[in-house]
């Protein structure tokens, strides 16, 4: 591929000093970035040192690393001598481990996974209740604490507390602020005050972290910028090993992130990004005025990539538009600054990626009654759009998880295949459920449901019911498909008679004569000899008998590597708890919180994600980033998931809190900034309602942006002039209205 404007530039004429590449979307950064390191390497001009990149995904690690190697090797260049390709973490990893005695006494830490940490916080949570019960409660509306919703109101609060102290801390940290400073600069707080929880909390966790010899990732960033700082020595080895520092994502840095990497770069930083798909600031540290500023540089050189292949130019004009309308007509002023004005211009005419092209105008948009009548109506569409295009990509962006389970819901009662890209998703937690599914059946073999469950879950990948969706109605199909008949027939007729017939095979007087000579049926009549097998191996040794089913299931490198760590963990936990039976080991694997999925996650991110044909993608606005689809669906834009005026509904907002504390993130966030100097003097939780809508606008632009050819927008209305009235959201009814404008356009022509 040819380069484009700012492209060249970038590969042409950079040879050092501060540079600043602010990106639009499919503008082909990395692609850029990973061609400029292969000129760079192929000239020498990175002696003496390295060229470091440094991303935010494992994904995108791998990707940079595989383009690179790719680029080198059309120079007849073998090898990654000269390059170092690491997510912020492995870098800040990298530096603790060189020495390991400056921050803690035992070399022997670990860091912590998600799963784990959540646990310590909630038990030091649980630890601080027992002292300051009162102080809990006291941030719930009274008329709760003396309700019949007092339990639940109990647990929502509970839950939502640990996640703010996570905030609080990852807050501290980014500062460097340690546990015992934090302490020191709330101590004159009042007793409600959130901080001061938080600085509580902060040392109960710590203490447990060092007990346990874990680091979290706060940690890293906290203690390698702290071993930078105070060892002359350690950072001159770094300096000395990186000729050149490029941070890809830039736009997703943090305070401490940045500190590092320009105290580790000296005077040759190259950063990369986008501030209009900054969408991570309300629940990270990260802060797009980070790379903003240092684009405004005077040492910093820019270089613009404008130019995208990505969308259709009907989509370009869209998200054109979009941006136009928040900077000059958003009805916050404040909020103008959200989106920078970045347009997006399609390739020219002699760019061998063309911009894609539809026989028809390929956007619409659409308001339905209600929640429940937007989901079918999605995913009614985005079926009939994969039967019209068969060989295009689709996918269902969604803003939250309650509505993504309707979602889910819909394409599962009508057959659809979908791959959801979640971290408790069945792509990622697969393998760990097909073991979960087949231990289930081997500890109670005689059950025709677990039977049935693990045939449907383990060995029926194929569709064997052609969906029909009603053109008036929007309903789930009634008629039972051959799925279902096989699923009653196993768990009606006895397990002992159809794994081990008296005659050598099932008397076909019993079978149901829809599934006798289908294909469902001789799917699965040609598993019973493994399903056998399972039941005849040694179940003792459990660890065995894991790696056994990944043998015999024929498992792929990534499924193996998560066999290898579920037989791992169990050898270990069955010594802990003698008494767990293969029954306990599989309620484990089938929890959909099982302690397995952040390594399972770990392992399929590392693989990377590409969109398949035939196959909706259901995922949320978040998940989408850096990804895209020929045929997008954007749902749920209503006035709670994408605010635009300071009035709308706002899900930060806690309605079982007392006012002064709906908003806690937002007190947490002014109360940190007064203690650190930082505060402007406004109003917390109007500034919070500021930065919501802002970054909201920008999650709306990242999701328009992710498709290709074909996008649908859609929202709803309903209970219209009732107190509980959910409105669709304000930059859906100005989309709308561009898009009929635009379309009347197409049709006069």
């Amino acid at each position: 591929m040819g380069l484009r404007k700012g492209q060249k530039e970038l590969v042409e004429q950079y040879k050092g000093g501060y540079c600043a590449v602010p990106a639009i979307p499919g503008g082909g950064k990395t692609h850029c970035l990973s061609l400029w390191a292969a000129e760079m390497i192929s000239q020498g001009l990175n002696r003496s040192g390295k060229i470091l990149i440094v991303t935010y995904m494992n994904t995108a690690v791998n990707n940079f690393k595989q383009r690179i190697a790719a680029e080198l090797q059309k120079r007849g260049i073998v090898g990654g001598k000269d390059y170092v390709v690491s997510t912020i973490h492995g870098l800040c990893l990298q530096i603790i481990k060189d020495k390991p005695d400056l921050i803690i006494a035992n070399e022997e830490f670990e860091i912590i996974d998600e799963v784990n940490k959540y646990r310590l916080i909630s038990d030091s949570v649980d630890e601080w209740k027992r002292k300051y019960e009162d102080r809990f409660k006291s941030f719930i509306e009274d008329s709760y604490l003396s309700s019949n919703q007092i339990t639940q109101v109990y647990k929502n609060w509970h839950d939502k507390f640990c996640s703010i102290m996570l905030t609080a801390m990852g807050a501290f940290k980014t500062r460097g602020i340690n546990s015992k400073d934090a302490l020191e600069k709330c101590i004159n707080l009042s007793q409600d005050s959130i901080l001061k929880c938080a600085a509580e909390v902060y040392a109960l966790y710590d203490r447990r972290l060092k007990v346990r010899g874990y680091l979290d990732f706060d940690d890293m960033l906290f203690n390698a910028k702290k071993m930078l700082m105070e060892d002359e020595s350690l950072l001159g080895k770094y300096r000395k090993k990186y000729t050149y520092v490029c941070e890809d994502e830039a736009q997703d840095s943090n305070l401490i992130q940045s500190e590092i990497l320009t105290m580790i770069a000296g005077e040759n930083l190259l950063r990369v990004g986008d501030s209009n798909q900054a969408i991570c600031g309300s629940f990270t540290s990260s802060d797009f005025k980070y790379f903003k500023e240092f684009c405004d540089h005077p040492k910093t050189v820019v270089y613009h990539i404008t130019q995208s292949s990505r969308n259709s130019k009907e989509i370009i004009d869209l998200a054109n538009y979009f941006v136009k309308y928040v900077r000059e007509s958003h009805p916050v002023p404040p909020c103008r600054e959200s989106l920078l004005p970045q347009f997006i211009e399609p390739v020219g005419e002699d760019d061998e990626r063309k911009n894609p092209t539809t026989p028809e105008y390929g956007i619409k948009a659409g308001i339905f009654n209600s929640w429940e009548e937007e989901a079918r109506g999605i995913v009614k569409e985005a079926w009939n759009m994969m039967k019209k295009f068969p060989d295009k990509t689709v996918a269902v962006l969604i803003p939250t998880s309650w509505k993504m389970r309707e979602i889910i819901r819909i394409l599962e009662s009508w057959g659809i295949p979908f791959e959801q890209l979640d971290n408790t998703s069945r792509e990622k937690n697969s393998t760990v459920r097909t073991l979960g599914r087949i231990i289930d059946f081997i500890a109670l073999p005689e059950s025709g449901e677990k039977l049935s469950e693990m045939i449907n879950e383990c060995f029926l990948t194929d569709r064997y019911d052609d969906v029909e969706i009603s053109d008036t109605e929007l309903e789930t199909p009634k008629r039972d498909g051959q799925k279902e008949i096989l699923s009653k027939f196993l768990k009606s007729y006895p397990v002992e008679k159809i794994l081990y017939p008296l005659g050598g095979e099932m008397d076909a007087k019993e079978v149901p004569v829809e599934l006798l000579h289908s294909k469902i049926w001789h799917d699965f009549t040609g598993k019973l000899d493994l399903i056998r097998d399972f039941l005849e191996f040694p179940s003792t040794i459990v660890e065995k008998l894991i790696l056994y089913i990944s043998e015999k299931m024929n498992f792929g490198r990534e499924e193996r590597a998560i066999a290898q760590k579920v037989a791992g963990d169990v050898r270990y936990l069955m010594n802990q708890e003698p008494n767990w039976r293969l029954s306990d080991l599989a309620l484990e694997l089938l929890n959909p919180k099982n302690m397995f999925n952040f390594f399972a996650g770990i392992v399929w991110e590392l693989k990377g994600y590409q969109p398949k044909p035939g196959v909706v993608t259901a995922a949320t606005y978040h998940k989408s980033k850096g990804l895209e689809w020929d045929i997008v669906f954007l749902g749920g834009l209503n006035f709670a998931d994408f605010p635009v005026d300071l009035n709308d509904k706002f899900i930060g907002e806690y309605w079982f809190l007392k006012e002064d504390f709906k908003n806690p993130q937002a007190v947490l966030k002014a109360e940190i900034q007064r203690i650190t100097g930082e505060n402007k003097g406004g109003d917390p939780v109007m500034e919070s309602k500021i930065e919501t809508i802002s970054e909201k606008a920008r999650l709306l632009y990242v999701g328009i942006t992710r498709a290709k050819e074909y996008l649908y927008l859609s929202g709803f209305h309903m209970n219209q002039g009732k107190k509980n009235e959910v409105l669709p959201s304000g930059y859906l009814i100005q989309l709308k209205s561009y898009i009929e404008e635009v379309n009347k356009k197409c049709f006069a022509i």
